[in-house]
């Protein structure tokens, strides 16, 4: 693998994402969470990295694992981000997924942008996603509605549609009542009581 800078569309060069490598409406299947199965029995097309981040930390130091699955389409690593987590900080682990998203949509892969981040850094997690991008990700947390309405309403005016193309994984019977109501895509959580980012 070799090291590179790219592009960016924002004062922090955080890399801008490639508007012809989003995935289309609809969820690629088999989908499944990254180190939660075994990668050589598995083919799995859609990864996610909604799992404790120990299980992906290697995937910046090679993200070349993530290509050799033979995945057609990825999630962008979800570093986690908490209200506590300082900016400084939390700016270096959206540069860290921006920048792994992009140099695999550079190997063939599309990627979903993941706007699953804590409140304080939601503006934050625009940079490197361009205007007309409309490929988002996040997760459902029990009895947190506001937070899926304001990633929404993100999604919204990054995309420039009323109808943005956004997936929710997770989050229970009210989150997915939530999400049929906004006409969006819910998954089931295969992973119990993920922790919000908050």
């Amino acid at each position: 693998m070799q090291d590179r800078i790219f592009a960016s569309n924002n004062p922090m060069e955080i890399p801008t994402l490639l508007l012809d490598m989003q995935p289309k409406s609809g969820l690629l299947l088999p989908f499944a969470g990254w180190g939660t199965m075994s990668r050589s029995k598995t083919k799995v097309s859609t990864y996610h990295f909604y799992v404790d981040d120990y299980r992906f930390e290697a995937i910046w130091k090679d993200p070349a694992k993530v290509v050799m699955t033979g995945s057609s389409e990825v999630v962008e690593p979800n570093f986690s981000l908490f209200q506590t987590t300082p900016i400084a900080f939390g700016i270096h682990q959206i540069y860290r997924k921006r920048w792994i998203a992009r140099w695999l949509q550079e190997c063939g892969v599309r990627v979903w942008a993941d706007l699953n981040v804590a409140p304080k850094f939601q503006e934050y997690n625009r940079m490197g996603i361009p205007e007309g991008y409309n490929a988002f990700f996040t997760v459902g947390h029990e009895n947190q509605e506001e937070v899926l309405a304001q990633e929404l309403q993100i999604a919204k005016e990054i995309s420039g549609v009323e109808m943005p193309n956004l997936i929710v994984y997770g989050g229970g019977r009210k989150i997915k009542s939530w999400c049929q109501s906004h006409d969006l895509l819910y998954v089931e959580s295969h992973v119990p009581n993920i922790k919000p980012k908050n």
